[in-house]
């Protein structure tokens, strides 16, 4: 289970949104957020590491979030398939000019 801890950088003139993640290992690492979707109660982050955020090829990871309390969040990255396929469908539709989903 990974934890992320959300910044919301207000100050900044762009409206980019980006996490701390803390991996299995105990690393830590920036990510953007790029969308987020709602579906059946469940929060979900479409996100991609701030290291390849200007690759216009770079690979998306679903997030899901499992708890949350007033500071942190934690989320999971999303591993059925059947669940994947639902969220990537939904963020595909969602958003058709901004971001391209391939399968």
């Amino acid at each position: 289970m990974n934890n992320f801890n959300e910044n919301d950088f207000d100050g900044l003139e762009s409206d980019i949104k980006t996490i701390t993640v803390l991996d299995e290992d105990g690393n830590e690492f920036e990510c953007q957020i790029i969308d987020t979707a709602e579906l059946n109660g469940t929060n979900y982050l479409l996100v991609i590491e701030n290291e390849f955020a200007d690759d216009d090829e770079c690979e998306a990871v679903i997030i899901k979030e499992v708890s949350a309390d007033n500071e942190e969040s934690i989320f999971q990255i999303v591993e059925d398939d059947d669940e994947f396929n639902k969220i990537a469908k939904l963020f595909e539709e969602k958003n058709v000019d901004e971001y391209e989903i391939e399968l």
